[in-house]
């Protein structure tokens, strides 16, 4: 176990709880860098190597990770990941103070692979981020709408939502238009997505994400990039009786683990990895835990890439 700071971050302030030598120390500090500083000078205190942990939540973390990440290791976690911690710790208080203990307590006990450090990220790729964010948004905007649209018995009510839907249609194109622009403008962030392109069945807009989240995070190894998308498969196994299908667990980055589906699927369709599929297939499994799989090893393939700085290289993953 580690010596861990778990943080509860609002909009003008963030709690802090500190767990070290088994001690549990908290004080409250406002969200702005003289917070941060009085932060810095609390840790410090501490006298020894600690692990930051925060939730993945709105953009209220990003100063306080920017600023300390100079300084300690810094992981941003997945809320759901807390959540069902604090439900496997019947937590039930609900404020800030016990939250940022909760997390603390994640933190100090999370095997290391589910703690990847979070890079800063230049202004660029924060735009980048924003950009995705508000893509992911007008998309379940446009779902919501079609689902609508879809029960309406009025005409007129149905003209509207067709026309909201139009709308949003604009509004995701441009918003897609933008994203390629930001990439394009950026050399960093223009090199990573190119050569994340050569992938198969990986388009701009995949690349785009993969390159978010690849920069993002200190991932030491493939595994660590799968499990923080969530798609490192749970076996179903006690005993003699119990033997469930695997399935991808509910863990991970939904926005990550979605963004995947689409190629997977393309990736299937054109046959770009035939033995890895007929291996599968070989084996009776079904054709959602294939597309599972071909996630899986999109992920994985565009890990290597980006380690590598090499562009993808049939020889090496088509057999595999």
């Amino acid at each position: 176990m580690r010596n861990a700071v778990g943080l509860d971050i609002s909009q003008n302030t963030f709690d802090a709880a500190a767990i070290v030598n088994g001690q549990c120390k908290q004080a409250l500090f406002d969200n702005s860098i003289n917070g941060f500083e009085s932060f810095k000078a609390w840790l410090d205190g501490f006298g020894c190597e600690l692990h930051i942990c925060m939730e993945a939540t709105g953009n209220y973390f990003e100063d306080v990770a920017d600023y300390i990440g100079q300084f300690y290791t810094v992981s941003v976690i997945n809320p759901y990941k807390i959540s069902e911690y604090g439900k496997s710790r019947f937590h039930r208080t609900k404020t800030d103070k016990q939250d940022a203990r909760l997390i603390a307590e994640y933190c100090h006990t999370a095997m290391q692979k589910d703690l990847p450090a979070r890079q800063k990220i230049s202004i660029g790729h924060y735009r980048l981020k924003r950009l995705l964010a508000l893509y992911d948004q007008l998309k379940t905007q446009k779902t919501a709408q079609k689902n609508r649209l879809k029960v309406a018995k009025d005409d007129f009510v149905r003209k509207i939502h067709q026309a909201q839907i139009q709308e949003l249609d604009q509004h995701i194109q441009q918003v897609e238009e933008e994203i390629q622009a930001i990439t394009n403008s950026n050399q960093d962030l223009k090199a990573v997505s190119d050569r994340l392109q050569t992938i198969p069945a990986i388009g701009k807009l995949t690349a785009a994400i993969l390159t978010n989240y690849l920069l993002s995070g200190d991932f030491k190894t493939a595994n660590q990039f799968t499990a923080f998308a969530g798609l490192n498969p749970q076996q179903k196994e006690s005993g003699t009786s119990v033997k469930g299908r695997s399935s991808m667990t509910r863990y991970g980055n939904r926005r990550l683990k979605s963004a995947l589906f689409m190629p997977a699927m393309v990736a299937l369709n054109r046959n770009y990895f035939p033995d890895f599929v007929k291996r599968l297939n070989a084996k009776n499994k079904p054709k959602m835990l294939i597309l599972g799989a071909l996630m899986r090893k999109l992920l994985v393939v565009a890990y290597h890439v980006y380690k590598t700085q090499k562009p993808y290289n049939p020889q090496r993953y088509k057999p595999a």
